[in-house]
């Protein structure tokens, strides 16, 4: 199962993988007292989460085609219910072949809640964002568009993000790319913390705003920065979805492939 995410009241909000300093080490005297504790705080936080994850399958049960109304930075979580012990998420690798898992993401979205996508590292993120595109394109069709929700994961570093990627479908005649939108490049070098504070700010004033990325680094550090502004506006009582498409873009005198990330804000209250 998906999850559990790094929320913003968690130890550090400025990087959802950066490590709160450990302090001077506990009195050998003190040191029975603290692994109590620790193991007491430890099985309350299992609770919780778990509390968490059964609520969440409840609301994705329920959830419904449009854009939901709230539910802070877990909002758009969905269930897969494809039968019995059926998983209700999609792992992609990095040698996951993006049309393959398209095909799957649209067979399941026809009728069912979509599935959250689970990846590990920058060539499993840009497997599932270009899977994404593709199957944004089979369910044309049928009027159904795809848009994602960056939450991060336990287990990620810096260097090895591990995320979710939770779709929601929506009518497609809701979501109609914004004229005059704000283009934030985002590089295979870009900090996506610094990207997300950029996008935050833009959020924050209503502005229409997309990112543009190029290359597998780009298009990672752009679902990372999604994920990490959705932790900065968790105060401001909004959140974002993000849908990706395929565009050319002119650059150094020539026409490359790039991948747009249209950006939609959820007001939360």
């Amino acid at each position: 199962m998906p999850g559990p995410e790094r929320r913003a009241h968690e130890g550090d909000k400025r990087h959802p993988y950066s490590r709160p300093d450990a302090g001077p080490p506990a009195p050998a005297s003190s040191i029975l007292d603290a692994a109590t504790q620790a193991a007491i705080q430890a099985a309350a936080e299992a609770a919780a989460r778990a509390a968490i994850a059964a609520q969440q399958h409840r609301a994705a049960a329920a959830a419904m085609a449009g854009p939901q109304a709230g539910g802070g930075a877990a909002a758009g979580l969905a269930g897969l219910p494809q039968g019995p012990g059926m998983p209700n998420f999609v792992k992609v690798s990095g040698e996951s072949d993006p049309r393959k898992v398209a095909g799957k993401l649209a067979h399941t979205c026809r009728d069912n809640p979509a599935p959250a996508m689970l990846t590990i590292g920058t060539k499993c993120i840009n497997q599932a964002v270009k899977a994404i595109c593709i199957a944004r394109g089979y369910l044309a069709e049928q009027q159904i568009e795809l848009t994602f929700q960056t939450a991060f994961r336990e287990g990620g570093t810096p260097d090895r993000p591990s995320v979710a990627l939770y779709l929601s479908k929506h009518p497609n005649s809701r979501w109609v790319a914004m004229q005059g939108a704000v283009e934030l490049a985002v590089s295979g070098t870009s900090q996506p913390t610094v990207v997300a504070g950029a996008l935050a700010s833009r959020c924050r004033e209503d502005a229409a705003v997309c990112l543009v990325g190029i290359g597998m680094d780009a298009v990672s550090n752009a679902v990372m920065a999604i994920g990490q502004t959705r932790l900065y506006l968790e105060q401001d009582g909004k959140d974002i979805r993000a849908w990706p498409e395929f565009v050319k873009v002119q650059k150094a005198g020539g026409e490359l492939n790039a991948i747009k990330f249209h950006i939609h804000v959820d007001r939360l209250r």
